[in-house]
């Protein structure tokens, strides 16, 4: 039995709509590590376009990097020379300089002369360092920027004066002259010359004569046949004289020049004729030893006032120079506190009275001396 009213059917809920699901963040993609290849094999290399993979960085090239260093450098130089050093260290006084000695100029040491001849070159002093040489065709030496040209010629004829065989001042005919030149003067010339040696013939020795094969060699006393009469030999004809050769060295100077010419001719040099004086009163040892005796230490080269400290011994031989005959001299000092001769040097005065020539005691150079006869 039902009781009361019956209950009505509930109605059934709406569906409830479905919750949206927010979305979710990306993740962030973590580089890709490199692969380290196992020992002894390589990695392999990536290809470009991969996916999750990023483009490798270009590295510069090595001029590039170079260049750029030269730049940063030759900048830090400009910016120290420039920048910092004036401000720091101040700048240098120009008018502050260092004096350097001149040096001698680097000229030729010997000229040649003939066939396999030479002589010494000229040679300059500190004072000539700008002086140039220049060789020609006719083997000729300009020295140019010369300081005094005179003095330069005048030391380089006396250095040919010392040569062996020594040079003497000739004229053009080849005679040897006895004033000097002028070498103070702006411009002049001087010519010396000395005889080249002439070569001895070798000496032939006379054929040997040979008896003939299978004959002995009989005793001239024991012939038979009586001796011939030798016929008289021929007087052998005059030989003609050798061609007889010269050096010379021409020496030509004006303002900063000086021009050194060598050759080699045919000729032969010459004493020149003695004075009428001399020829008449040649010098004998006596009056060698008053000619030495009447001149004065420093005429001589010696020290000393007076000739009276000296003794002169003169020596027996006499010997030859420019082919003109010469008595030989020594000189002694026995002014010491062991009152002994000491040697100081030799002289050879010339038998016509016209030359007098100092010896070196070490090197035999011979060198003439300025001198004038005293009767």
């Amino acid at each position: 039995m039902a009781f009361g009213k019956p209950k009505a059917p509930k109605e059934p809920k709406p569906p409830k709509a479905p919750k949206e699901k927010k979305p979710k963040k990306p993740k962030k993609e973590k580089p890709p590590k490199e692969k380290k290849g196992k020992k002894g094999k390589n990695v392999p290399e990536e290809v470009e376009g991969q996916e999750g993979e990023q483009p490798k960085k270009k590295k510069l090239p090595l001029p590039f990097l170079i260049i750029s260093l030269v730049v940063i450098v030759a900048a830090a130089v400009i910016l120290f020379l420039f920048v910092i050093k004036p401000r720091f260290f101040g700048e240098p006084d120009p008018e502050v300089s260092v004096s350097v000695e001149p040096e001698p100029p680097v000229l030729p040491s010997e000229i040649p002369i003939g066939d396999d001849v030479s002589i010494s070159g000229l040679q300059l002093g500190s004072d000539e360092s700008e002086a140039l040489a220049e060789k020609a065709k006719t083997i000729t030496y300009r020295y140019t920027n010369l300081v005094d040209a005179g003095k330069a010629a005048q030391t380089y004829a006396g250095q040919l004066a010392g040569e062996d065989p020594r040079f003497s001042v000739v004229d053009e005919e080849f005679v040897i002259q006895r004033e000097k030149p002028d070498y103070t003067a702006a411009e002049g010339m001087v010519l010396l010359a000395r005889n080249v040696p002439v070569e001895a013939p070798e000496a032939t020795d006379p054929p040997e004569t040979e008896s003939p094969e299978g004959e002995e060699s009989q005793d001239p006393d024991a012939s038979a046949e009586p001796t011939p009469t030798p016929t008289p030999e021929p007087e052998p004809e005059p030989t003609e004289e050798p061609i007889t050769y010269v050096h010379t060295v021409r020496i030509t100077w004006s303002p900063g020049l000086c021009v050194v010419t060598a050759d080699e001719q045919v000729g032969k040099v010459t004493s020149p004729p003695s004075s009428s004086v001399s020829a008449q009163h040649p010098v004998t040892q006596r009056g060698a030893v008053q000619q030495l005796e009447k001149m004065t230490p420093a005429q001589l080269g010696l020290p000393g006032e007076s000739m009276d400290i000296y003794e002169v011994i003169p020596m027996d031989a006499t010997e030859t120079v420019d082919g003109i005959p010469c008595i030989r001299m020594h000189v002694f000092n026995d002014d010491n506190a062991a009152q002994s001769n000491d040697f100081v040097g030799s002289y050879l005065l010339s038998i016509d009275a016209e030359h007098l020539y100092r010896v070196d005691p070490i090197t035999d150079e011979i060198t003439e001396l300025e001198y004038e006869y005293v009767p």
